[in-house]
């Protein structure tokens, strides 16, 4: 099977008053057509900075980017700067995690789908609103032509979220990144818009990069996973097997950290130790001063991606064993 996106040994520097800072340091990443597959990490990895790569929404000023993204066979960061404005939001759309920041708070929400369907697709107005009404239907919305005319402080934030999905899906993109498109929702709405993605992935056939700091969210929806440390992949494969038995270290730290159903009272796991500066490139292994199976070795170089068998892939000079961990 061919793959939809390719990421390859991808590098992004960012300038700063304190000096350059590598926030991404040889990302390797594959999505292939009509999966659902999740970048977990904690803050500050280098998810969203990957997400945003791919659509280029860096600052050309203050960044640099280097190495390869390759979408449907196209390298995206050859292409001008018109080419790019031409597949945003046609073949590849992107939900932000606040619908308050994307959204005008002084134009209707079925204005503003409509303008932005407009501006990909020609359409008249009458055509641009009545396509509006179909994609609020779409995503749950109803009644669809009444809440056309609300503005946004009107609908409560899963609704604002869904004007987002909609708005997002309007042209049928390929590839649609949704960067924790859950984080300021609670965990009833969660479930609903988690529902609609995956939903949407069948119906389309759309495949969705899903970034998340919540190993749960990914389990009721990711078919593949990745997990990130540091401005690199240092795991992936398939949702179940890593779950079941993570081969690197810090992917078996995160799922052990979750609340699970232990006695009453008993100590909640937790990593060590902070994750650290990106002001150097990582020359050895950037986990190893947390990890509690570093050896000599690990302090000297940086290990190479190792085929846990699979397609399970994980960045470690030695894997751990399969084994199920606490919680899952």
């Amino acid at each position: 099977m061919d793959n939809l996106l390719e990421i390859q040994n991808l590098t992004v520097e960012l300038m700063s008053t304190r000096g350059i800072v590598y926030a991404l340091s040889g990302v390797d990443l594959t999505v292939r057509p009509g999966e659902i597959h999740g970048i977990v990490g904690e803050s500050g990895c280098g998810k969203s900075m990957t997400a945003k790569s791919i659509l280029r929404l860096h600052n050309p000023q203050r960044s640099r980017m280097r190495g390869s993204i390759r979408f449907q066979g196209r390298e995206l960061l050859d292409l001008s700067n018109r080419e790019m404005e031409k597949l945003r939001g046609t073949d590849i759309s992107m939900i932000f995690q606040d619908p308050m920041t994307s959204l005008n708070p002084i134009m209707p929400i079925g204005a503003q789908i409509a303008d932005m369907y407009r501006i990909h697709t020609k359409a008249s107005k009458a055509e641009a609103m009545e396509k509006a009404q179909e994609l609020l239907a779409k995503v749950g919305i109803e009644p669809a032509s009444k809440r056309c005319k609300q503005y946004p402080f009107e609908l409560s934030g899963g609704m604002q979220q869904r004007v987002m999905i909609a708005m997002a899906i309007a042209c049928s993109p390929k590839l649609l990144i949704a960067d924790e498109p859950t984080t300021a929702l609670d965990v009833t709405i969660q479930a609903q818009i988690l529902e609609l993605l995956q939903q949407l992935s069948a119906d389309m056939g759309m495949s969705i990069l899903l970034i998340t700091h919540n190993f749960g969210v990914v389990a009721e929806t990711c078919d593949r996973v990745s997990v990130m440390y540091a401005g690199k992949v240092v795991e992936t494969g398939n949702t179940l097997d890593l779950l079941q038995g993570a081969s690197h270290p810090y992917s078996r730290a995160l799922i052990r950290s979750i609340p699970g159903g232990g006695a009453k009272g008993s100590r909640l796991e937790t990593i060590p130790g902070s994750p650290p500066a990106l002001f150097e490139p990582p020359l050895s292994c950037m986990y190893a001063p947390r990890c509690p199976y570093a050896e000599e070795g690990c302090q000297k170089a940086y290990p190479a991606m190792i085929d846990c068998g699979g397609g399970h892939l994980a960045a470690c000079f030695k894997p751990l064993d399969k084994e199920v961990p606490n919680h899952v």
